[in-house]
């Protein structure tokens, strides 16, 4: 069996622009990705905005280090987010190093190889925003969409209940906290047409799956190393589509073209595709 994985740019193509940024989004779209993850939290005045940490600390050198939850949304958009030194390498570092959340990482030697003179500088968007610019991409992607942090379904429903890309996204959390209010208020307000819903589980445990047996899920994401052939048939059997998070090294691309994943989300789009084309 030869299966194809379909590729989703973790946060965009992060070779190309820092993550979660439009430029980020149009290099995987220009680089053939099916599909894009991007995350979501809430500004201040309640608005929700594409990022991924509590802070823009990281992102901004340390020139940014309120939580996000304590800025406005234009105080956000206006925090300049450098390309230098946000960039990630175009191969995965050998010998691959495991977190618990399977993100590669890097030695600082090793970062300080990335660092360009590159004097380019991006900013955050809010999600109305990408949803906008996303409206007029042409290309059969797949958004995935994860809430970071609770409080964001209300204000997401009243976008995405006219968002005209509501069959190319799929909701979902990684916080059980959160994966239950998203279905509170669909199921309080209706589920609007073509919307799908997922969930970032990681593993598949007692404690969670009666709730995946019973939430009308679309996909399911499982950590790689940590979900087995027959957590795939039993979740394929339910009609549930299983997404690897990450697993950004040759070993694992062998085990997920063995199986029948539906989708690869990695941060390493470009050389995944290439070792693929080679097999």
């Amino acid at each position: 069996m030869n299966n194809k994985p379909l590729r989703f740019a973790h946060r965009g193509l992060v070779q190309y622009a820092p993550e979660n940024t439009i430029e980020a989004f149009q290099a995987a779209i220009d680089h053939g990705c099916e599909g894009i993850e991007l995350d979501i939290r809430l500004s201040k005045d309640g608005i929700p905005v594409v990022v991924h940490d509590r802070s823009l600390n990281r992102l901004s050198d340390g020139k940014a280090p309120k939580q996000i939850c304590d800025m406005t949304a234009d105080e956000i958009k206006a925090v300049d987010i450098p390309f230098a030194g946000h960039l990630l390498p175009h191969n995965p570092p050998v010998p691959y190093s495991e977190s618990e959340g399977s993100v590669a990482t890097y030695t600082p030697e090793q970062l300080e190889q990335f660092r360009k003179e590159d004097k380019r500088i991006t900013h955050i968007v809010t999600f109305e925003e990408f949803d906008k610019w996303f409206e007029s991409k042409t290309e059969d992607v797949t958004v995935e969409i994860e809430f970071c942090t609770d409080g964001l379904m209300k204000p997401m429903y009243e976008i995405l209940s006219v968002s005209k890309n509501i069959n190319r996204y799929i909701i979902f959390s990684g916080n059980d906290s959160t994966n239950r209010e998203i279905h509170s208020v669909l199921n309080e307000k209706g589920r609007p047409d073509g919307l799908r819903v997922g969930m970032n589980a990681r593993r598949i445990t007692p404690e969670n799956i009666d709730f995946i047996k019973n939430a009308g899920l679309y996909e399911i994401g499982l950590n790689d190393k940590w979900f087995t052939p027959e957590d795939v048939k039993m979740l394929e059997e339910l009609n549930i589509k299983v997404f690897s998070n990450l697993g950004d090294y040759p070993e694992w691309w062998e085990t997920i073209t063995s199986l029948p994943i539906a989708a690869f989300k990695t941060n390493y789009a470009e050389a995944y595709t290439e070792w693929l084309n080679k097999q």
